[in-house]
């Protein structure tokens, strides 16, 4: 019970965790996103408005060029009526809301709006800082509210020059209620709002009307007499709008009422001021509500699931502990009969040895006989004191003790357990060596042998030992296979291509029994009725096998057996796993 409720607090612990995580990293993506699209906006608003602003900046700097317009504000022409229509087009084609010229005196000579009833004709704007700074030689752009229209509007003026003097100050002024009221323009969507700051900290444009002309900043005693003497906004003085500032995550938060923003800024290329885009985040937190909902859906059904394949896990336990208790006996039963079979082996080796002993007794009593016959010779030789003769006899008994030594040498490498080992091997000394070991056998069972004559260049990647037992197996094979023939000849082919070497032994015997190619290489099958463990074929194949190679066998056209052995003059890619797999020994069918 107490396990059980322990499970319990466990589960709601974790998943209040899930919970808490799935929260702030959802409410993290949505800040971020918000902030994202913030940043988007900002840029794009700056881009239309830089572009905009750009455009009229450029009309009053043509207009200082334009020969009629020198002409008039230096007074070589009077013609108002054709300047001020003049103005007036431009005015329409551009989009600018007025266009006038000032004197030197700062008294409007010229305007776009000389019919309207607010017509600057005839009004002095020499405070205004667009004409003192546009006269001092500046390009200006200035905000200000108007003195007749009362609209807020940015200012570009630039000084008419003749004779390198200057004689008026040209002026356009843009309305910035064209941006505020051209939305789709300035791509803000529900739920952002944007601000146009000034230097001085007041809003000059915005969406929401409440903070235009008005600050986000609470501005001092100097800044409010800076704003009182320029009068920029003439009588208009700015309010402080409160709010709270502050950033979290590295993400700048504005907090106005009960409403939370994420903002981004980016100063006016073309103008001294700095576009704010605020993106709303308010619902944030609720906004996570469906999250959450579907964290615990998930989580409820990884816990059933978990719970349901726990269950069946608890079934499986004793049958995985049964299969594992079969496996250690399958591998303990499997490590015994490797042994039985390594001592099969190494039986049927011995057991070739033995049926090749007649021969090998044999091939060992010649030269133990001439060996004799050569001491009494030469004990004669010595009593006769026929030092030469004597030396040469000695030499004979030499070399006749040194063919035994070689004889026995052979059988007991032959004879020996060995581990796999492949390296590079010259073929002809290999197949030499298999013959000296089956030179016994060869010359009891009368066969004719066509010495094999293979450049010594030509190598095969073996392990020796084992290899020689394959070809003394084969060899032995084919020799009592030529039993009853006629013709008993036993020969040797070979055949190079660019990364293997095909080696065929070729008898003169009966051949092979057609039922019997199915079963030639199977264990304990042998075609020999009283002798035999038939292993010897099995065995041979699989250490071939075991060198990347192939035997093979098929009966020639002209009679007889040929067995072709294949194998690698490169070394091996997996010579690595043949050195550390044991091999069975080369056995006698």
């Amino acid at each position: 019970m107490f396990s059980f409720s322990k499970k319990i607090i466990t589960i709601c612990i974790l998943l209040i965790l899930i919970l808490v995580s799935t929260f702030w990293i959802g409410r993290a993506h949505d800040v971020e996103q918000a902030t994202y699209q913030a940043k988007r906006q900002v840029t794009q608003l700056n881009h239309y408005i830089d572009t905009e602003l750009a455009r009229f900046s450029a009309i009053p700097q043509l207009l200082t060029y334009n020969e009629l317009m020198i002409n008039f504000v230096s007074g070589e022409q009077q013609h108002y009526s054709v300047i001020n229509n003049y103005l007036a087009d431009i005015q329409q084609a551009s989009g600018a809301s007025d266009i006038f010229i000032l004197n030197t005196q700062g008294a409007v000579t010229a305007s776009s709006n000389w019919q309207a009833d607010y017509t600057f004709l005839g009004s002095n704007f020499a405070f205004r800082p667009y004409f003192k700074r546009a006269f001092a030689g500046e390009k200006v752009a200035y905000f200000a509210l108007g003195m007749r229209s009362k609209e807020r509007g940015i200012y570009f003026s630039q000084a008419v020059y003749k004779d390198n003097k200057a004689i008026g100050v040209v002026v356009l002024k843009v309305n910035v209620s064209k941006f505020e009221n051209d939305r789709e323009l300035l791509n803000t969507s529900k739920g952002s709002h944007f601000y146009l700051q000034l230097a001085d900290e007041v809003i000059a444009m915005s969406d929401i009307e409440g903070w235009r002309l008005n600050s986000f900043t609470e501005l001092g005693i100097e800044a409010r007499r800076d704003i009182k003497l320029r009068r920029a906004y003439l009588d208009h003085q700015p309010q402080y709008i409160k709010q709270l500032q502050f950033t979290s995550e590295n993400i700048p938060h504005f907090k106005i009422d009960k409403a939370l923003y994420v903002t981004s800024s980016m100063p006016l290329r073309y103008f001294n001021a700095t576009m704010n885009l605020l993106v709303d985040v308010s619902k944030v937190n609720s906004a996570q509500v469906p999250r959450l909902f579907w964290a615990f859906i998930i989580y409820t059904l990884l816990i059933i699931i978990g719970y349901s394949l726990l269950t069946r896990f608890a079934g499986y336990k004793k049958l995985l502990y049964s299969r594992h208790s079969l496996e250690l006996e399958v591998v303990e039963r499997t490590q015994a009969l490797e042994k039985v079979q390594t001592a099969l082996v190494q039986s049927a080796k011995l057991a070739t040895i033995g049926q090749l002993s007649a021969g090998i007794n044999h091939e060992i009593n010649q030269p133990l006989s001439a060996i004799n016959t050569y001491l009494a010779s030469a004990k004669r030789l010595l009593a006769k004191g026929n030092v030469t003769a004597l030396n040469e006899s000695l030499i004979v008994i030499e070399g006749l003790v040194e063919r035994v030594h070689q004889i026995v040498g052979q059988l007991k490498h032959f004879s020996k357990p060995s581990d796999m080992q492949l390296r590079p091997y010259p073929l002809a000394g290999l197949v030499n060596n298999a013959l000296m070991i089956s030179s016994a056998q060869l010359k009891q069972d009368n066969v004719q042998v066509e010495s094999p004559k293979f450049d010594e260049t030509v190598v095969v990647w073996v392990d020796a030992l084992k290899f020689e037992q394959v070809l003394v197996n084969l060899i032995t094979n084919a020799s009592q296979a030529m039993n009853g023939a006629i013709v008993r000849n036993l020969s040797f082919h070979l055949e190079c291509f660019e990364e293997r070497v095909k080696l065929s032994i070729l008898d003169t015997g009966a051949g092979i029994e057609q039922h019997a190619f199915g079963n030639l290489f199977e264990p304990f099958y042998s075609t020999k009725s009283s002798n035999g463990l038939g292993l010897g074929l099995s065995i041979s194949k699989q250490i071939i096998d075991s060198f990347n190679g192939c035997l093979s066998a098929h009966n020639r056209l002209e009679g007889g057996a040929e067995f072709i052995i294949s194998l690698s003059s490169k070394e091996p890619s997996n010579q690595a796993n043949i050195e550390n797999t044991p091999t069975q020994e080369n056995q006698n069918d």
